[in-house]
């Protein structure tokens, strides 16, 4: 092999081979080789990419090195690189590699569509309590208890406890979302797209003594500005997720004219909207666009060992009653009326064994300290359907450690998948409606002959997916996943698989 620069030093008659002029040609040859490993080292660092000089110039520079107190001809490739071309080759953007399949890109709405129907809700409509579960975030006022009050001792820390109404998800979703480190301005690199549109707010707000035509005025809007958007246009709605923050039948009206007629909103219906995924406390569970989460509880921690503390007093209290019902007689439903008749009245039939909590006595829903301390003390809970078949007070009782007893099997197995466990048994009892209206069955005699261990074990698989069913606070930063995670994992699992 010729050696560097043998090539050029033929040309020159043998007789003009002086020492300087060797001297000169070395000089010239040297600042050519540096000249070219600089333009390379330039456009390495203009592009942030592996740029690749050609072999043997990295040789040559390789041995210049070794003449230079170098390591070598044998040294790694990188070591022969400038420090900063280096590491643009070995590393890429920290988001992108904690973020990759985690993107998230949020709709900027105009506040008319969230925070400005917030801030409208002074003052509560007509059978409506919904504008002071708003403050705070969504997280609602916070409870405050006298140093003397029992509960002081167990509703820890006291500014992680609020009244938080069930209506309040899509102000805390909002919050979270955020938050989220991979939310990102760019669509394109976004595996879901999130519309933080206030519809339970605007819906409360309408509810009673609207025409049907005021009720879908929002929503309507709401359509018109995402066919404004190229990203909306593009997709057809694919890839999106919007939260239905009350139950599902208050989204399922049909097509009436403008008249008060027609209970709550067309939303779930619109056309538009589906191929959206819905999230909502209650699903349709028919509709392959729809998905149940948890209705939000009182405690909103924002530390881990705030929730192991929690989950230590749950698992140690000791429960006063066997049974307890929290809930008020309900017209409508003959069935869901006499069911509820029958258990109050079996409650009432053994005093000692089950506690009965009226609710058209005592204001459950502005005193969720009351309902704390209820579930606290009682083994198993009641939990028969209302107004429809899911209830707040299912989750209520589940972070409290207190075994729910169902009637339907809509209340929480064919809703919450992500969040519970498949196997109701394990942490549940299910009675047939039917059977209990009628008087077949004794709810409080069947319950009191459920063996001790079969209670512990369910009470110990309770307490293993108690943090499923929270809602941090918004800010906070845990290690254990809660509701919103799990929610938020499912749904870039599923937009991820519809994808490939």
């Amino acid at each position: 092999m010729e050696p560097p620069g043998s090539r050029m030093m033929s040309i020159l008659p043998a007789h003009k081979l002086t020492h300087g002029s060797i001297r000169m040609v070395s000089s010239m040859l040297v600042m050519v080789v540096c000249m070219f490993i600089g333009l390379c080292v330039l456009v390495g660092l203009l592009q942030d990419v592996s740029f690749q000089c050609p072999r043997s110039l990295q040789l040559f520079g390789t041995a210049a090195g070794s003449g230079a107190g170098g390591s070598g001809a044998g040294s790694d490739e990188k070591k022969m690189l400038p420090p900063t071309w280096s590491r643009s080759r070995q590393e890429e953007p920290e988001a992108d590699t904690k973020c990759a399949g985690k993107y998230v890109y949020m709709y900027d709405l105009p506040p008319q569509f969230n925070k400005q129907l917030v801030d409208d809700c002074r003052v509560d409509p007509p059978w409506v309590h919904i504008c002071g579960g708003l403050r705070n975030k969504g997280l609602g006022d916070q409870i405050k208890l006298k140093f003397y009050d029992p509960l002081s001792n167990f509703l820890l820390p006291p500014d992680a406890w609020y009244k938080t109404h069930q209506f309040s998800l899509e102000l805390l979703y909002h919050e979270r979302l955020k938050a989220y480190p991979c939310l990102t301005d760019d669509p394109h690199k976004a595996i879901l797209s999130y519309i933080p549109f206030y519809s339970a707010v605007d819906l409360s707000l309408k509810l009673y003594n609207t025409s049907s035509l005021e009720k879908d005025r929002a929503s309507q809007r709401l359509i018109g500005w995402l066919q404004s958007s190229p990203h909306w246009e593009r997709s057809g709605g694919h890839k999106h997720v919007l939260l239905l923050g009350r139950i599902i039948w208050d989204y399922n009206r049909g097509e009436f004219a403008d008249a008060a007629d027609g209970w709550g909103n067309s939303l779930s219906r619109i056309k538009e909207l589906e191929n959206v995924t819905k999230l909502s406390i209650e699903r349709a569970y028919y509709s392959e666009d729809q998905r149940a989460i948890p209705y939000p509880t009182s405690f909103h921690p924002y530390t881990d060992e705030q929730i192991f503390s929690w989950q230590r007093t749950v698992l140690r209290f000791k429960r006063k009653f066997l049974v307890l019902f929290a809930g008020a007689p309900r017209p409508g439903i003959v069935l869901a009326r006499s069911l509820r008749s029958q258990l109050m009245t079996q409650c009432a039939d053994s005093p000692r064994l089950c506690s009965l909590l009226s609710c058209n006595v005592v204001d459950c829903e502005r005193s969720p300290q009351i309902l704390a301390q209820a579930f606290l003390n009682s083994v198993f809970c009641l939990q028969p359907r209302g107004d429809s078949a899911t209830r707040k007070g299912v989750f209520d009782c589940l972070i409290s450690g207190s075994i729910p007893v169902f009637f339907s099997k809509y209340t929480a197995y064919r809703q919450y998948m992500w969040h519970l466990p498949a196997n109701g048994s394990s942490y549940s009892v299910f009675f047939n409606a039917k059977a209990v209206a009628n008087g077949t069955i004794n709810v409080i005699k069947e319950l009191n002959t459920i063996p001790a261990s079969t209670i512990a074990s369910m009470q110990q698989t309770i307490n293993g997916f108690l943090p499923n069913l929270l809602y941090t606070k918004p800010g906070s930063n845990l290690k254990t996943k809660d509701a919103f995670d799990i929610t938020l994992e499912n749904l870039l699992l599923l937009h991820s698989n519809q994808n490939s």
